[in-house]
């Protein structure tokens, strides 16, 4: 009987533990548009729903790449400048020196990448708080952009390019089929590789990764590369959407980004992540600005709506986390408890 009831009781702890545990985003979402498919007759339309994807590819793109960064217990402030930064120089490419679109979109992934490899070198190499470099980065990124532009856009862009955002496959816009294999990579990355698992013992404890003899400063360089350049892609999607290269691009990404991947799981200290918890963030986002249009409500209210979403994300987090620990200590004391009973 007492084994019998002990093992209930463990069975019971165990399936707490995995609700705890299983993506609270994904069940936000789920709730979410189960609200808002109530709430608005057209939210479920074909045209509504891939309007929704559409909208929040390149939120997608760079919030994964920023996964990776905060999970190392880093940030990067550049983001906006970067993105606006390689938008402004590929369409200048094209259209100024006549480069083909292949030869100017992987000049700017390389620039991208550049970027990223200079935050993570100054962070690295002057022991720097990732958050000081990357402002002043940032505010450089921005001062070449103006100088490049002369703050104006760059238009006249070739038609192959402009395709990039106007070619569907069936009733799908082509960047939303790009986003599965992307997010796939990233996913494999994070989860199946031992880079994945470097990254989130780097955010976990430093320390502990110099001692087994990982090269930290190579390790955060290729997290900060890789964001630069998902970054780059963004800069594609935008300037190609946009049909023109704006000094602003990218501007109003930084609050939205790092919202949906706190919100998906990934902690703002580094050593957790949850790229299926990123998508489903930006999915939240994109669903919250989407029913509020479908809503008639105005959109100045995003902007709160978004810094509530990241205060209930830390504080369900912490919660979640506080509740994983009793349950493993009390799961401890009933086997020792057990054990001194046989």
């Amino acid at each position: 009987m007492t084994d019998t009831t002990s093992s209930s009781e463990h069975g019971g702890v165990a399936a707490l533990r995995r609700v705890l545990v299983l993506n609270k985003a994904m069940l936000f979402a789920i709730v979410l548009a189960i609200g808002l498919a109530l709430t608005s007759p057209y939210f479920l339309m074909q045209q509504n729903l891939v309007a929704l994807l559409e909208q929040i590819v390149v939120m997608t793109i760079v919030a994964l790449g920023y996964t990776l960064i905060l999970a190392t217990g880093e940030i990067d402030l550049s983001l906006g400048g970067v993105i606006a930064l390689v938008g402004v120089v590929m369409a200048k490419l094209m259209v100024d020196y006549s480069l083909p679109m292949e030869v100017a979109i992987l000049l700017g992934m390389v620039l991208g990448a550049g970027c990223g490899a200079l935050n993570a070198f100054l962070t690295t190499r002057f022991n720097l708080p990732s958050f000081i470099v990357t402002l002043a980065t940032g505010a450089l990124f921005t001062g070449v952009l103006y100088i490049i532009s002369n703050l104006v856009p760059v238009s006249n862009l070739p038609p192959e390019f402009l395709a990039i955002s106007r070619t569907r496959i069936g009733p799908f816009p082509l960047p939303v089929i790009l986003l599965i294999p992307v997010v796939i990579g990233f996913y494999v990355l994070a989860t199946k590789t031992v880079f994945g698992q470097h990254v989130i013992a780097l955010g976990g404890n430093p320390e502990a990764v110099r001692v087994a003899g990982i090269n930290v400063e190579r390790l955060r360089l290729k997290v900060f590369m890789i964001a630069g350049a998902c970054y780059a892609v963004a800069a594609v999607l935008l300037t190609a959407r946009s049909a023109s290269a704006q000094i602003a691009a990218g501007s109003n990404l930084l609050l939205l980004v790092i919202t949906a991947v706190v919100i998906g799981g990934t902690a703002l200290m580094g050593g957790k992540a949850s790229i299926i918890g990123t998508v489903f963030g930006c999915l939240i986002l994109g669903m919250i600005s989407n029913g509020m249009n479908l809503l008639g409500v105005n959109a100045n209210y995003q902007i709160v709506v978004q810094g509530l979403l990241i205060l209930f994300a830390l504080v369900l987090d912490v919660e979640s986390t506080k509740m994983l620990l009793r349950l493993d200590k009390r799961s401890m004391l009933r086997r020792r408890q057990s054990g001194d009973t046989k």
